[in-house]
């Protein structure tokens, strides 16, 4: 007893041992466990990370082709994982033989190839949205098939399941951050060099092949796993005394603004709509989440009862608002899918107040038969979007006589602007959603470029469909070093990003000259002797280089340009100009760019 109190270090290795060794065992037996019970969803997590690693290091040497062919090969893998998941929970609620199993899969394995081939070909709004659906709709089945029919307790396991999807990417996130953070280092203080590839590969082995597997071991296991006992005390404190207050005083604010709404007689924006219908979804998910304690707390039984009385006029008025939107300017995606949303969750709130005994099964199993709706059939978002703009569109076309049975026509009158813009709104909306094949007035194989000669107008940008924006990088000075003359200069400056604002820049050498440079507005200045003496919109420079050049990596004198204002000389030579173009009408917003000045003061 004395040796062990005067000496209780002798003890600690041994624990310490002992503890890792648990911990480890640990680890192995939640990673056997995941593989025995879905391995087929673990072996496609490993064959989605082994896409997304080769995309990796193989996209910098790739055409546009085969960089698209992995990323979509990536994403159907993706797709894959809940819909493994769903087989298994299905087979396991609903034992089929052996020869059934094998075929459901091989049915799987089919229906992604289908999805691969016709419902993936591109990545634009149709296809990207309907991805999401069907992903959201394969998650939520994974979710509810194990309590589909007369289990109780669902509530208890989605919270289960919710927290363990957030505690284990908490813990992969860490790791992560430990071992890149060990990389980093050993990069910094050793000869070695790390490519920055492997960092993201890092990333794609824990997140998308460790986490989930430690994720897979914790689910409960069907019919034989005893049901989630207990609600999480620090859940209930922060869903029933935090949240659920914050959510009413919510309801209050935008019972004020909607009473300031009928007082002025103006109609809420769009934004307004957004935020209701956030709010309401929020709403129905604390009330999910906190409707197994409604017996034992007399706070939460009131406070979810309240709820979706409240909701209910609150989601009268964003109907109101989206009508108004509706009316005046048709039906788009976006559009249905606030619609869409904001009647599942009226759905909700009426089946909550009305039922006796709700079973909130009903709410997810909703969610996810209307997420496959509004995407596939003649019912879904992009068919009612076309149909609904296709009429707006020979509506306006029609009142300034630029239909004739059914054909456009030439323009004999000039078309009023705020017309124009209407127009230009819907070409330049079908030209980045659906194909300008999909409108009907306009003849088949119409280009954008040939509106002009058509309407009689250039199209016009217009707020709600500004056009196109393309993402554009040149640079220089990447691929090997340049050894650069500078004899006959007198000053040399370096403007970095990595100086917001008016930042005087570092000029070489004494001298009373001063560099000035403005990221916000990109106005250059050189003073000397405290005199302005050169004044400069760099935009326009990055304007002329932009235009003047199309490929992304360009030699140093591909990205220089001279210029001279009075006795001071400048040369420009850019490292980098990146921003973002508008298709439509032109217009550039630049990233702060990186770029030496090379000064003369001629006498």
């Amino acid at each position: 007893m004395l040796a062990a109190l005067c000496f209780p270090c002798y003890n600690h290795p041994m624990k310490a041992k002992n503890k890792l060794i648990l911990w480890c065992r640990t680890l192995s037996q939640k990673l056997l466990a995941s593989l025995r019970r879905f391995p087929v969803t673990v072996l496609i997590c490993a064959i989605t990370a082994a896409e997304l690693i080769i995309f990796n290091h193989t996209q910098a040497y790739l055409d546009a082709a085969p960089r698209d062919f992995l990323i979509r090969l990536a994403l159907v893998s993706a797709l894959g994982i809940p819909l493994s998941l769903c087989i298994k929970v299905l087979c396991e609620r609903t034992p089929f033989r052996r020869a059934i199993r094998v075929l459901i899969y091989l049915a799987a394995l089919a229906g992604l190839i289908l999805y691969y081939l016709f419902l993936l070909q591109d990545f634009g709004m149709v296809a990207i949205s309907r991805y999401m659906a069907v992903s959201l709709a394969l998650y939520f089945a994974f979710a509810y098939i194990p309590y589909f029919y007369r289990r109780e307790n669902f509530e208890l396991y989605v919270i289960r399941l919710l927290l363990s999807f957030l505690v284990t990417y908490l813990y992969a996130s860490i790791l992560y951050g430990g071992v890149a953070a060990i990389l980093l280092s050993t990069d910094y203080l050793f000869p070695v060099d790390i490519p920055e590839e492997l960092y993201f590969d890092l990333w794609f082995i824990v997140a998308g092949v460790l986490a989930p597997a430690f994720f897979l071991a914790d689910i409960p296991g069907g019919e034989h796993d005893p049901l989630p006992k207990g609600y999480p005390k620090v859940l209930q404190v922060l869903l029933s005394y935090i949240v659920m207050p914050l959510i009413l005083a919510y309801s209050l604010m935008l019972y004020a603004y909607f009473a300031l709404i009928l007082i002025t007689a103006q109609w809420p924006e769009l934004m307004v709509s957004h935020l209701v219908l956030w709010y309401a979804i929020l709403a129905t998910l604390v009330i999910f989440c906190l409707y197994p304690l409604r017996r034992a707390n007399q706070w939460i039984r009131a406070t979810t009862t309240i709820v979706p009385w409240l909701n209910l006029p609150l989601l009268a008025m964003m109907f109101t608002a989206m009508g108004v939107r509706i009316n005046a300017y048709g039906f788009t995606e976006n559009r249905y899918f606030v619609l869409a949303a904001g009647l599942w969750i009226t759905g909700c709130m009426i089946y909550l107040i009305a039922a006796k005994r709700s079973r909130n099964i009903v709410l997810p199993v909703s969610l996810s038969i209307i997420a496959i709706l509004a995407v596939f059939g003649p019912w879904s978002s992009y068919s009612v979007s076309v149909w609904s703009q296709n009429l707006r569109f020979e509506k306006i076309l029609a009142e300034n006589d630029l239909l004739k049975e059914g054909a456009l026509v030439t323009p004999a009158d000039t078309i009023p602007k705020d017309d124009q813009r209407e127009i230009s709104s819907i070409i330049l909306y079908f030209e980045r959603n659906h194909g300008l094949d999909e409108l009907r007035a306009l003849p088949q194989g119409s280009d954008v470029d040939d509106m002009e000669e058509l309407l009689g107008f250039p199209l016009q940008p217009y707020p709600d469909y500004p056009g196109r924006e393309e993402n554009f990088f040149r640079y220089s000075l990447r691929r090997e070093e340049v050894v650069l003359p500078i004899a006959d200069f007198d000053y040399f400056a370096v403007i970095s990003p990595i100086w917001p604002g008016e930042t005087a820049a570092p000029a070489a050498g004494e001298g009373p000259i001063t560099v000035v440079y403005s990221s916000e507005d990109h106005e250059l200045h050189i003073s000397v002797g405290g005199a302005v003496l050169y004044r400069r919109d760099v935009a326009e420079i990055m304007t002329r280089l932009h235009r003047e050049n199309s490929d992304p990596e360009l030699a140093p004198e591909e990205l220089t340009f001279s210029d001279q204002q009075g006795k001071l000389k400048v040369v420009y030579l850019f490292k980098w100009i990146s921003g973002v173009e508008n298709e439509a009408s032109g217009e550039i917003r630049f990233d702060p760019p990186e770029f030496y000045l090379f000064i003369t003061v001629e006498e």
